[in-house]
């Protein structure tokens, strides 16, 4: 079925189930069912999900920005859920991109939570249950193995109740759409930045000391804020930015933090390009290139391809080995950013 057909059937189904319309600032949210990272309409509210933003993007502005968040629950191996928690994402990512003519990722955020464990607290602070308090205890530990001793409680009586009654609402990805340019991090966090070399994921040793004193020293979670620079392919650049936040998560593992972290992708830094370029003191093309940044009628690929044709590749050349070099970087920090 074609996605325009998709679409027409979808909001068809929603109009006759009643479905409100209109761009707002909740959260559309779609879930998805255990192992699975690709969208079914037919699941819980996936439908109204689906037409709701079809019609949101009818009036989209242009400098809207779209966050999309995916979770996984905590069943499984860490290694898997990191998995589904990117390929859900990029699934309802994919799906937001299909319904323009000239499709933007760089207006689109994509932010993963590789196991949702504060949804697991909201959903026993709200429980009922005798076992409440030792599992709330457990998951706030610093250390220890929640999983084996969530699944130890109560003689496996609190894991069975996570899994058939908390677990399915976890598994979920959740979109925003804001209208206003989301904050850099660099003004509103504290915390080390780590920058890669081109096409590395190596965490570099310039940055040792600072993620040891962070490892030792954070409490329950670490935010992990990574951006890209713009060469290389869409595609390639955020695996290459999900793979650094691995490593940089294996780091702090290995020197002793055990509490949670979550990973944020914020795109291809083509503003940070922009203002290294504007920095710069002997940049031939200089004008040019900037022309072509602020250029906001061009896509990705055509505004790359125009500072490709700049004096034959040369300032291209000398925009990857010199302004992009401080863009492949990650910020690590105990605090979250408030868009």
């Amino acid at each position: 079925m074609s996605v325009r057909r998709l679409i027409s059937v979808i909001t068809s189904f929603c109009l006759l189930a009643g479905c409100e319309y209109g761009l707002s600032a909740e959260s559309f949210e779609f879930s998805f069912k255990i192992g699975k990272s690709t969208v079914d309409t037919t699941l819980y509210n996936n439908a109204r999900a689906y037409a709701r933003i079809v019609n949101a993007f009818l009036f989209l502005p242009q400098d809207a920005r779209i966050s999309v968040k995916a979770y996984s629950s905590p069943d499984g191996r860490l290694s898997r859920n990191r998995q589904l928690s990117l390929f859900r994402a990029t699934s309802v990512r994919d799906f937001i991109l299909s319904l323009s003519s000239a499709p933007d990722y760089s207006r689109i955020d994509l932010i993963t939570v590789d196991e949702d464990w504060e949804g697991v607290k909201s959903y026993l602070k709200r429980s009922d249950k005798e076992w409440k308090q030792e599992a709330l205890d457990i998951i706030n530990a610093p250390s220890g193995d929640k999983k084996a001793l969530l699944q130890d409680l109560w003689v496996g009586e609190a894991w069975d109740d996570l899994m058939k009654n908390c677990f399915p609402s976890l598994r979920r990805v959740s979109v925003e759409i804001e209208n206003n340019a989301l904050q850099a991090p660099e003004g509103h966090v504290d915390g080390p930045e780590v920058l890669f070399s081109q096409g590395g994921s190596r965490v570099p040793s310039s940055s040792y000391n600072s993620l040891k004193e962070l490892a030792s020293t954070a409490a329950n979670t670490l935010y992990i804020y990574i951006k890209a620079s713009p060469e290389g392919t869409q595609e390639g650049n955020e695996a290459l930015s999900m793979k650094r936040a691995a490593r940089i998560e294996a780091f702090l593992r290995q020197y002793g933090y055990a509490g949670d972290v979550s990973v944020e992708y914020r795109g291809e830094d083509w503003d940070g390009l922009l203002e290294a370029v504007k920095a710069a003191t002997d940049m031939p093309d200089k004008e040019s290139v900037i022309e072509i940044l602020q250029d906001g009628t061009l896509d990705r690929a055509s505004r790359k391809k125009a500072l490709q044709a700049l004096s034959y590749g040369k300032t291209w050349l000398r925009l990857m080995d010199t302004e992009m070099s401080g863009l492949r970087k990650a910020i690590v920090s105990p605090n979250m950013i408030l868009k």
